[in-house]
């Protein structure tokens, strides 16, 4: 309508070519702005919630647009900047996303079950000669007895709860924790320590500067 209106304006209006590229780079960059939304207006975001939007951001990275993509050559350093980060956070929150009943079903896409329990299984084991430390002096050989029998119960325990059904999105991980204490005794204090942690200090309009 300004072309009609205004033809002098003519040479500088965006060409058919420009205005695709202006359609496609913002479906490309509404799921960052969705992501930013997102996580900003939550009172607790945790760090699980952050990689499940992370996964999501990756889906949408990596969908085939077709070698005459105008994005292209846009994309390309922004997959290889995403994996240098995502391959730092992957490890640094595989536990505290575990603990997470709400999205451990999908925090750990294309991994086997043996290599997500592992962590969980091994940072258990880690704390439970501190709790028997604590108890009067037993004889070594039923010390050995009941150090096999513990990680019999860890592991029992880790499987349990990553067979069970995910908890509805609207509750607060800490208090299902707290309520599901009981059957999972040992699981419920590492979520206490590790749910508490926050999964960034820094405003998340900052987050996906790429």
């Amino acid at each position: 309508m300004l072309a009609v209106k205004y033809p002098n304006l003519n040479n500088n209006m965006p060409t058919q070519l420009e205005w695709e590229l202006f359609h496609d780079l913002n479906q490309f960059l509404e799921p960052f702005n969705n992501a930013t939304i997102d996580l900003s207006t939550q009172s607790y975001p945790t760090i699980a919630h952050s990689r499940v939007i992370l996964l999501a951001i990756k889906i949408d990275l990596y969908v085939d647009r077709g070698e005459d993509s105008l994005l292209k050559d846009l994309i390309i350093p922004m997959k290889e900047k995403f994996e240098t980060y995502y391959e730092v956070l992957k490890e640094s929150t595989h536990i505290a996303a575990f603990l997470d009943p709400r999205y451990k079903s999908y925090c750990f896409p294309e991994m086997s079950d043996e290599d997500i329990l592992q962590p969980i299984q091994l940072k258990l084991e880690q704390i439970q000669p501190t709790t028997q430390a604590r108890s009067t002096k037993i004889s070594p050989f039923l010390q050995k007895l009941k150090s096999t029998r513990s990680v019999q119960i860890v592991d029992d325990e880790v499987t349990k709860y990553w067979s069970s059904n995910d908890a509805e999105e609207t509750i607060k991980p800490l208090e299902w924790w707290k309520t599901h204490s009981t059957e999972y005794p040992n699981l419920s204090k590492l979520a206490m320590d590790y749910l508490c942690i926050q999964s960034s200090s820094v405003p998340w309009v900052f987050s996906f500067i790429l």
